[in-house]
């Protein structure tokens, strides 16, 4: 019967060790001033997309062109805007031009669809290149280019330099994160209520850049002035969109 007894007075002081933790807990999610969120607290998040955009001044010309010829045959026409090519690259690389690439080749007949059935009138070969240079030199070497051998221009589009590039996106973010929070504190002040904290950032892309704008397109070059080409730049846009999860 004392074990009896002794057992029961055990099982009763675990049961009062318990209560006692239980109300600990309760007693310091109250005076914590909410600790431990409730569900609906847990749900109230605004989401808020700001966006950012900074225009800079471009200092590099992208040049694309290319040594178009026509002949009778595929083989002579090969041969002949492969010389001509051979001379142009060089000339490039004289010239110290960056990003010297080549683009595309073809060869292709021509026919007069005029007649039928359409009659072939020769072959058609082209080697295009691109490049990159400053924009102050970009009218000199699309000149010395013309002259090594090149028969058209077909585009020329202005970028900045990657370091101004960098510093124009981390602008565009900041922006992006000011208009976000900017969004936020209006909508949460008319409903007076007011931001506690940021649970999540979600960056859309670091910084999309606008794609130069072409200066030219398939333009042939004899089309152009015959004095030294003047080449102006312009300005780039890079864009940045940032989103944020506030808690209120």
């Amino acid at each position: 019967m004392d074990g009896l007894k002794g057992w029961r007075r055990l099982k009763g002081v675990a049961w009062l060790g318990v209560v006692l933790a239980l109300a600990l807990l309760a007693w310091n999610a109250i005076a914590g001033g909410g600790a431990m969120a409730s569900p609906g607290e847990r749900s109230r998040i605004l989401t808020a997309t700001g966006q950012g955009s900074v225009a800079v001044e471009t200092s590099m010309a992208v040049i694309r062109l290319g040594v178009v010829l026509q002949g009778e045959t595929a083989q002579s026409v090969q041969q002949q805007v492969a010389e001509r090519s051979e001379r142009l690259v060089n000339r490039l690389k004289e010239l110290q031009v960056s990003a010297l690439q080549t683009t595309g080749i073809s060869l292709y007949p021509q026919y007069d669809y005029q007649q039928s059935p359409p009659r072939l009138t020769g072959v058609q070969g082209q080697n295009s290149l691109q490049f990159e240079v400053p924009i102050a030199r970009a009218g000199q070497v699309l000149d010395e280019a013309v002259a090594a051998g090149a028969t058209q221009v077909e585009s020329v589009s202005f970028r900045a330099d990657e370091a101004t590039l960098l510093q124009a996106r981390s602008r565009a973010l900041t922006q992006a994160v000011e208009d976000a929070q900017r969004q936020a504190s209006d909508v949460l002040r008319a409903l007076n209520l007011s931001i506690r904290s940021v649970e999540g950032i979600q960056i859309h892309s670091e910084g999309s850049i606008a794609p130069p704008v072409p200066l030219a397109a398939q333009a042939d070059y004899a089309r152009l002035e015959a004095a030294s080409t003047p080449v102006e730049g312009g300005q780039q846009t890079v864009r940045a969109q940032v989103t944020l999860q506030i808690r209120f």
